[in-house]
């Protein structure tokens, strides 16, 4: 069975089931209230509900965005937002969210990336091993329907692959497929879990805005390590050129985590270094990677999240 009819017959069984019982951030931005921001100018504003709509789509955008605004003009503080809002996700929350909502949007994701990756690589393009960094194989099932990948797969993780229903359909088959390498808060060494010089493929749909500054450096470097020379690099992360993009980008986060119902302690703590893609290329080029000049972002996606394509020399 393919992997696609895999996903389809699952959720078919599912929905039976629930029918019958750059430039870093000033420092002035911890001050700064990114709901505010956004939401009391309406350009910026309008701008957000494209992101709600087209990529962060587990409730309806348009009660979600109404629920957002009511709560950024009548309360003071982020926190106070955020968790005012989080507490009445339940009133726009529909029957049947899960089919309705969170599964087509995993995935419409699974195949926007696959498919904007394939256009960089190429359709029909052969590689030998592969390392997906940031999730457990929620894309290699999409990308193997248009280029071959064989040989050893790995998934680089902040949690062990599991068999509950969300991460088979994520990875779009039962078995995990992959081996497990724990990925924990930019400090692993990929090269002590994977031979050097042996994989051509590999894919950070996460970016690297989350990664502590010290730890930059070591990351991007540990990446290179296991590739092969000529070995293709998939990279995606948010062009914040502009200080309106990276606040829009900050609230981005904001909503996915009060979204998913992470809590505000962990949301504040949340490392975040936002860069333009100019800083992006020359740094990863600074590392002993060429940027192929190929770049390209989501349609719809005001948050500029760009999926860049690097080769190891």
């Amino acid at each position: 069975m393919k992997r696609r009819d895999f996903v389809k017959t699952t959720l078919l069984f599912v929905t039976s089931v629930q029918l019958f019982p750059n430039k870093l951030l000033e420092s002035t931005s911890i001050l700064r209230s990114n709901f505010k921001y956004i939401y009391t100018n309406s350009k910026l504003k309008n701008q957000f509900s494209l992101f709600l709509k087209n990529v962060f789509n587990l409730y309806p955008e348009a009660e979600f965005h109404k629920l957002i605004y009511d709560n950024t003009i009548s309360k003071s503080t982020d926190k106070e937002i955020y968790t005012a809002t989080q507490s009445q996700l339940d009133d726009i929350t529909p029957m049947l969210s899960s089919v309705r909502y969170q599964l087509p949007a995993l995935m419409h994701q699974k195949n926007e990336m696959s498919a904007e990756t394939v256009a960089l690589l190429g359709e029909g393009t052969f590689y030998n091993g592969y390392l997906e960094i940031g999730s457990s194989g929620r894309y290699l099932d999409y990308l193997e329907e248009s280029i071959s990948i064989k040989g050893k797969r790995y998934y680089a993780d902040g949690r062990k692959p599991k068999y509950s229903f969300t991460e088979m359909v994520e990875r779009g088959q039962i078995a995990v497929g992959a081996a497990y390498i724990p990925f924990t808060n930019y400090e692993t060494k990929f090269g002590d879990h994977v031979p050097h010089n042996s994989v051509d493929l590999v894919t950070v749909y996460i970016g690297f805005h989350h990664c502590p500054l010290e730890l930059r450096t070591q990351y991007i470097s540990s990446i290179r390590d296991t590739m092969r020379v000529g070995g293709k690099l998939i990279l995606r992360d948010h062009n914040c050129d502009t200080e309106d993009q990276k606040v829009l980008v900050a609230l981005a986060h904001d909503v996915f985590n009060l979204g998913v119902n992470e809590t505000w302690e962990y949301n504040a703590k949340e490392v975040r270094n936002f860069y333009s893609l100019d800083f992006i290329c020359a740094f990863v080029e600074n590392i002993g990677f060429k940027f192929n000049k190929k770049t390209l972002y989501q349609k719809g996606d005001p948050t500029k999240n760009a999926l860049m394509f690097f080769t190891k020399i």
